[in-house]
């Protein structure tokens, strides 16, 4: 902390920042404390009224090690021994740089080697055309349950894309043996985290973890049927109901969005629920024929808005054992 003088008290009201509630520090504490824009602080509860801020020790934060490697020159065997060396190095991330030309050999490399380094993971970063790759010695390591979920609704939202421009075949067989993998990490996760939930009424955070269980479950299950009910789909079929299925992914994106930021209130939920009114509305707007394809794709987007309700009375339960302090 610097020398500069602080005053014994300080007074500050409160902003409404979006849904949430913020308050500035003084600008003399600040610069003592070293903090600028997206600095972490540790805020410690005292009492129902009290708070104790701190900013972060520096000598206990963790650099974290990683290495960049250009895949676009070397051959596969190079960055499998490369990637193998960071390994036993402990590097904690390797961003792996490609070009569409060896992209799928890189991927398949990446997924060969995770028979031989236990709790390899990687993440395909394609705004950077990268591969970032990390080791997941112990769950500390591991992507967070979120991330996993965000990565799935990708791959969701990806394959309606494919689907509504009739190219439902690029769906490649790497990409399922990744949504299985991700959907083996997200339970993974859960179940090693279990004791890190907060606590329920009785003591058990089986609340909060079954709803998580629940929506890896589903997304898994959305990604499963759409494959299976869309593979024959004739594109004329998919033509009348383009523009609801364009909504479909949207929707689901924005709900994980507002339940990993914990923005799940009154407004957002309210919100979530008209949009949904407004697909059931527009599903029974498309008439029905009695084509057997055309029931199909009916009934699976049925499915994906029964899913949405139950997305829906979870997120509610989330907010009312926040609201009455449950957790």
């Amino acid at each position: 902390m610097s020398t500069m003088a602080l005053k014994e008290k300080y007074q500050r009201s409160l902003i409404k920042l979006g849904n949430s509630i913020a308050i500035t520090f003084p600008q003399e504490w600040t610069k003592g404390a070293d903090l600028k824009e997206k600095s972490e602080i540790t805020l410690y509860p005292i009492d129902e009224k009290s708070l104790l801020v701190r900013s972060s020790e520096k000598e206990n934060e963790k650099v974290r090690r990683i290495y960049h490697m250009d895949g676009i020159k070397k051959p596969l065997r190079l960055i499998r021994q490369a990637i193998l060396s960071a390994f036993k190095l402990n590097v904690d991330e390797i961003h792996l740089k490609y070009n569409n030309k060896i992209k799928e050999e890189i991927y398949e490399l990446l997924i060969d080697l995770r028979r031989e380094i236990i709790g390899i993971d990687f993440k395909d970063v394609p705004e950077y055309n990268e591969f970032h790759i990390n080791f997941l010695i112990s769950i500390s390591r591991a992507p967070r349950f979120h991330e996993v979920i965000e990565d799935l609704v990708s791959v969701f939202s990806a394959i309606f894309q494919n689907i509504l421009t009739g190219n439902l075949n690029k769906t490649s067989n790497l990409l399922l043996e990744e949504i299985d993998r991700k959907y083996s990490l997200g339970t993974r996760i859960l179940i090693t985290g279990l004791s890190e939930y907060p606590l329920s009424q009785y003591q058990l955070p089986i609340i909060r973890f079954l709803g998580d269980r629940v929506i890896l479950l589903y997304i898994r299950d959305f990604i499963n049927e759409t494959l299976i009910n869309f593979q024959d789909a004739e594109q004329s079929v998919i033509d009348i109901y383009s523009d609801l299925l364009k909504k479909i992914p949207k929707l689901l994106e924005n709900l994980i969005d507002n339940y990993k930021n914990n923005d799940i209130n009154i407004e957002t939920l309210s919100d979530f629920q008209e949009k949904l009114i407004g697909l059931e509305e527009q599903l029974q707007s498309i008439e029905s024929t009695v084509d057997h394809k055309t029931c199909n794709v009916r009934n699976v987007i049925k499915y994906y808005l029964r899913g949405f309700q139950v997305f829906l009375d979870i997120a509610t339960t989330r907010m009312i054992e926040r609201k009455v302090g449950l957790v």
